[in-house]
């Protein structure tokens, strides 16, 4: 096991750690696990789109993977309150956080070799991935569960390799752009049986989830959800990449060199599918979160080849330190609730439109220039204040600094 990297990882989630829900997308799926309890109607919630089923007028368009991995968090949050139950939830994120760093880690060295750890925590950083880290949405638990089957499957457990991949289906449908990492050179029919054979059940229950709520296996709420229509002049792909407000380019900087250096098509091509199958939303943002929130599951495995030594010379560096600025000031502020104070969150309204497109209403350029340094969104600052801020900041630099140091400390 990679204790070093679960150190150093661990040590800048702590650091940044929130302890919250963050947006009313999160706060349905934690509300869905909590229907599991008896709490309200089975699999119905009270916040996000809700849409109308069989049973319900309550219900979420969200596949119901996620709300099982809440289930812990809920049942905490019914023991000892609701605020137990979001740094429960908080913490679930936090870990599906470590998970991933670790499965694109050993992804990396399958692909490329040994990997040096400071350069793989630049490039990772890069990726977004320590914000979505410090806010438990469902796509970093789904690109984990995802990552780590396609590791499973360059390494031929298949089975094993297809339960992880129905799992983050069951988490995120479109999880599925990530199965050219699946991909090996060994063109063996019979580890895609098996892989599709472990993937099975999970699409079944995705099936039966439907078929509960709506009446219908391939119903899943979304038509009811004018946020996820087909919208085919939406300005999507070039909203995705390049908007102030929403933009792959400016959120992580490091798709400039990404784009030039990622050849091998397993590791560019989730990108374009994932481009492709979100731009022709009519609501391609995502809604609230950090930037391309739809593209994050595919970004760790495009900025891949960066983790070369030496790739990318000055650039990588500079765009690197970057990164590294944006993240820091992202890990103090409550930037959702920044980005919805820059304009509502109805995607066809002209106040959400002038967040999207103008760069003086870009949630990216206030949290820049403005970062919450006297109120941090910190758990510490919550719970003691300032005081309490810099306790939790210096335990996670602790971490972080064995993480760097413990080896050769160990080796005296």
């Amino acid at each position: 096991m990679d204790l070093r990297t679960i150190a150093a990882w661990s040590g800048l989630l702590i650091i940044f750690f929130g302890g919250r829900l963050m947006t009313t997308d999160v706060a349905a799926q934690y509300q869905v696990a909590e229907s599991v309890y008896g709490t309200r109607d089975l699999f119905t919630a009270e916040d996000g789109w809700l849409v109308s089923g069989v049973r319900s007028d309550s219900y979420v368009p969200h596949a119901p993977g996620y709300s099982v991995v809440l289930l812990p968090a809920a049942g905490i949050g019914l023991v000892l309150g609701l605020a137990a139950g979001k740094v429960a939830a908080a913490f679930t994120g936090a870990v599906a956080s470590v998970l991933l760093v670790l499965a694109v880690k050993k992804l990396a060295e399958g692909f490329m070799g040994p990997v040096g750890l400071n350069r793989f925590l630049a490039v990772m950083v890069g990726t977004m991935a320590l914000v979505y880290g410090r806010m438990p949405y469902d796509v970093t638990t789904a690109a984990a569960l995802a990552l780590w089957g396609a590791w499973l499957m360059q390494t031929d457990r298949w089975f094993a390799a297809g339960i992880l991949l129905g799992a983050a289906l069951l988490v995120r449908p479109d999880s599925i752009v990530l199965l050219p990492v699946y991909w090996t050179e060994n063109k063996n029919l019979e580890k895609f049986a098996f892989a599709a054979a472990g993937a099975f059940p999970f699409v079944l229950g995705i099936l039966g989830y439907n078929f509960y709520r709506f009446g219908s296996v391939l119903s899943d709420g979304h038509s009811q959800d004018p946020a996820i229509a087909l919208d085919m002049f939406s300005r999507g792909i070039p909203g995705l990449l390049l908007s102030p407000g929403k933009g792959l380019f400016w959120y992580a900087p490091l798709t400039i060199l990404a784009i030039f250096y990622c050849g091998d098509w397993r590791f560019w091509s989730p990108f374009v599918f994932s481009l492709v199958l979100h731009g022709f939303l009519h609501d391609w943002t995502g809604g609230t979160g950090w930037g391309p929130r739809f593209l994050f599951m595919v970004v760790p495995v495009l900025f891949m080849p960066l983790m070369r030594p030496g790739t990318g010379g000055k650039l990588f560096r500079v765009l690197a330190v970057v990164s590294v600025l944006i993240t820091v000031a992202a890990g103090i502020t409550d930037t959702n609730a920044l980005e919805q104070r820059l304009g509502a969150d109805e995607f066809d309204s002209q106040s959400r439109q002038a967040v999207v497109w103008s760069p003086r209403r870009s949630p990216l350029l206030h949290t820049v220039l403005h970062p919450d340094f006297t109120h941090p969104d910190l758990l510490g600052y919550h719970a003691a204040g300032i005081p309490g801020a810099l306790a939790q900041m210096a335990a996670g630099a602790a971490l972080l600094l064995y993480a760097e140091k413990g080896k050769r400390w160990k080796r005296a």
